[in-house]
This record gives C-alpha cells, sequence and structure tokens, in this order.
C-alpha cells in the first residue's frame, strides 16, 4: 500500500513539473530499481533546477497541485546542497508522502540533470527521467550515510560492466571523494585492483 502512495505521489508531481521549464530528474531510494538495485523507501527525491523563474515560483506552482511545504522557511540550507521539503497526500491514501527536492545549484549537478536517462513504469504506463547509474553512484558517495554508501556499492556491483568509469573518475576527483571511491570499489570488487586513483 505504502509502496503504491509512494509512486502515486511521484506520478501527481512529475505531472505537475512537466509544463514548467525546470529539468528533473528521479534520485533516492525509488531511482535504485532502475539500476538493478530494489530498496523500499517511503518518499520520493527528486534532482531539480528551478530554471529562471526561481525556486518560490515552482513552490507556486506546486501548492495550487496540493503539493504544500513542509517547513518554513522552505528551504533548507545544508551549504553543500540546498533541499525543500514537501508533503502530498495521494487521493484515497489517508496519509502524507514526503517529497524532497534537492535543488541543482552545482556543477555536478547540473550535469547529472543534463545526463538523465528516461525511465517507465509499464502498470501505471508512465515514463519519467531518472540520473545514469553513474551520477548516482556520485551522489551516493557525496552524501556520507552508511546506506548511501552501501547503495554506491551495490549500484557498482551490479552495473559495473556498463559503467563509464572515465566519468566517475572526473567527479570522483573534482569532489574529493577518493576515500568513499576506495571503499565501494573494495566492498564491490575485494579482489580487483583500485582504478584511476594512482594516475
Amino acid at each position: 500500500m505504502a509502496a503504491k502512495m509512494v509512486l502515486a505521489a511521484l506520478k501527481h508531481i512529475w505531472a505537475t513539473l512537466e509544463p514548467t521549464s525546470c529539468s528533473h530528474a528521479l534520485i533516492g531510494g525509488l531511482s535504485l530499481s532502475f539500476w538493478k538495485h530494489v530498496r523500499t523507501t517511503q518518499d520520493v527525491d527528486l534532482l531539480i533546477d528551478s530554471g529562471s523563474a526561481g525556486v518560490e515560483a515552482l513552490l507556486e506552482v506546486l501548492k495550487k497541485a496540493g503539493i504544500r511545504t513542509k517547513r518554513q522557511p522552505p528551504i533548507i540550507d545544508l551549504k553543500s546542497l540546498r533541499i525543500v521539503q514537501l508533503l502530498y497526500e495521494p487521493k484515497d491514501a489517508f496519509m502524507e508522502i514526503q517529497i524532497d527536492l534537492l535543488l541543482a545549484e552545482s556543477e555536478f549537478h547540473r550535469e547529472a540533470l543534463a545526463r538523465r536517462v528516461p525511465a517507465w513504469i509499464s502498470e501505471m504506463n508512465f515514463e519519467f527521467s531518472t540520473l545514469s547509474c553513474e551520477d548516482l553512484i556520485i551522489m551516493k558517495m557525496n552524501a556520507g550515510r552508511i546506506i548511501d554508501r552501501a547503495d554506491a556499492a551495490a549500484l557498482l556491483r551490479l552495473n559495473r560492466e556498463s559503467l563509464n568509469l572515465n566519468y566517475l573518475l572526473k567527479w570522483v576527483k573534482k569532489l574529493n571523494l577518493n576515500s568513499e571511491w576506495s571503499e565501494i570499489w573494495n566492498e564491490s570488487s575485494p579482489d580487483e585492483p583500485l582504478p584511476g586513483l594512482t594516475d
């Protein structure tokens, strides 16, 4: 039941955002399943560029669609990034689903959005975009939580043959994620030498 409500919330906010000029893509727990790593989640996470109109105009569009801000002021500044937490109650759900918008304001986040890929949920007849596997791995390494490191290692292990390692290593170096990269590589491929960091 909860999983269906999370997907309903995703579909609703996606339909609300589509007419806007805001580039956006699914991230977080829901996005992992499109890269062979299934993990339960109770919220929706999007990476979004609010564009020239700005965050306030975006929030007004969402408000008209029944998606409200969780707190005031709506933007949470975490120094390295800013997020907006929203709440939405799907029809007949009797529960609110949290939707987190991570604002794409860094060079990496903007490039990640530009590299987003199409995804599809057939039972809902629903097409949307998610980040590439490489960009999800980078975001997971950069987040720093234990669960995020585990997700990054799983994504690396399950998708390694198709990954663009040169792109991954570019951002590992730019974002100073050498220790995180070493950790997830050793977890996913313990018998193989670590690539890239001695170049």
